[in-house]
């Protein structure tokens, strides 16, 4: 996983309410896909997300990532681990 571990533990802070096993399940009974789950988590937690080249957020993690490691720690923190 490419995220600093600050990063990391600030979205985990502001996803990790959103990131429940039964919202999971009414996403999957909806026939929508786990990738769709973990952004819709993440655009409804209103963390502010930065590229740290004139956009700043919470998080300034398209400065150095893109979305594939964004949805790896979103997958991580969905996970529990």
């Amino acid at each position: 996983m490419k995220i600093t571990q600050q990063d990391y533990e600030t979205l985990k802070r502001f996803t990790a309410p959103l990131l429940t096993t039964e919202r999971k399940r009414q996403y999957t009974e909806a026939g929508l896909s786990e990738k769709r789950f973990l952004f819709d988590a993440l655009y409804q937690s209103k963390i502010k997300i930065g590229n740290g080249a004139g956009i700043h957020g919470d998080v300034n993690l398209y400065a150095y990532c893109n979305d594939t490691h964004i949805e790896t720690a979103l997958r991580k923190i969905a996970n529990g681990v």
